[in-house]
């Protein structure tokens, strides 16, 4: 970095605290950039359009998440932290997990024989859920089978460019477009071990009142669950019923105030071992249960 590039970082750092930003997270945040810019104008064009409000992942066009490091673009869900509970989940229950922390610990293994599995990431985004389980179980030396859906053309090919850069193996995982609340499907029935979705879920009124770097930039597409937040679920729920073996797992994530309803839901459509996992920050974030 030149003296002129250390002057831009050290006086972007310092526009990005006065922006509101917190100090250690303008740090990381100008780091980031200087390790991503090519150049002294290509790291003002990111500090400007950052101090814009525009989100850091859509800037940098990547987000850590679990192991990898996602291909992000417009239009498409950021993945946060906190869904990574979900793929833990996911591998404990596969038996493929070493080291579970917290609430993991709830949750059964799986009764069945997992050497082989086929498993579904509904709503699937970047892609970054179902891929991350995917790897791992393959790391494992488990032979896996993987589909990924959404709705949207912009996420699909998000996901394709995750497959593309990051899976282990590119034979056996596959994204298709399918509308998770439609009638028709083309996910056989009684054919996959684990069901996983994050699913749209934020409330009109929580709509109205989110960080304008999250409400005017990510799509409302993947966003908004209807005016409680909770259209998807028992439509994902009686989805993954058809779709599961028995003692297969359906594992979802909602809102950190929906646990209770998603359970109701679970436990409505059959499943057994119903268990709601706290996040990092210690909040309800992800539902688990059993067909």
């Amino acid at each position: 970095m030149t003296m002129s590039g250390d002057l831009i970082t050290t006086n972007a750092i310092n526009e990005l605290i006065e922006a509101g930003i917190d100090k250690e997270d303008a740090r990381l945040e100008v780091s980031l950039f200087t390790e991503s810019a090519k150049d002294d104008t290509e790291l003002r064009s990111f500090i400007s359009r950052r101090l814009a409000g525009e989100p850091m992942a859509y800037i940098l066009g990547f987000k850590d998440f679990f192991r990898d490091r996602f291909n992000v673009t417009e239009g498409v869900l950021i993945p946060r932290s906190d869904t990574e509970v979900l793929v833990e989940a996911a591998l404990w229950f596969a038996g493929a997990l070493d080291f579970p922390m917290g609430d993991i610990l709830k949750i059964p293994k799986s009764f069945n024989d997992l050497s082989s599995l086929n498993i579904a990431d509904l709503c699937t985004g970047t892609g970054c859920i179902g891929i991350s389980v995917y790897n791992e179980l393959i790391a494992k030396g488990r032979e896996v089978r993987c589909v990924l859906t959404d709705i949207s053309d912009t996420a699909l090919s998000c996901a394709k460019a995750n497959i593309e850069a990051l899976s282990k193996d590119k034979d056996n995982i596959r994204c298709f477009k399918e509308d998770v609340l439609g009638d028709q499907s083309k996910l056989p029935e009684e054919s996959f071990d684990i069901v996983m979705s994050n699913p749209p879920y934020i409330t009109s009124s929580d709509m109205k009142e989110l960080d304008p770097v999250v409400g005017e930039h990510e799509p409302h597409l993947a966003l908004f669950g209807g005016d409680d937040g909770m259209r998807f679920y028992p439509v994902i729920a009686s989805k993954a019923k058809s779709i599961l073996r028995p003692g297969g797992a359906l594992i979802v994530e909602h809102g950190y105030d929906q646990g209770e309803k998603v359970r109701n839901i679970f436990t409505q459509n059959g499943f057994n071992y119903v268990t709601t996992l706290k996040d990092y920050g210690g909040v309800d974030r992800v539902t688990f249960g059993v067909r």
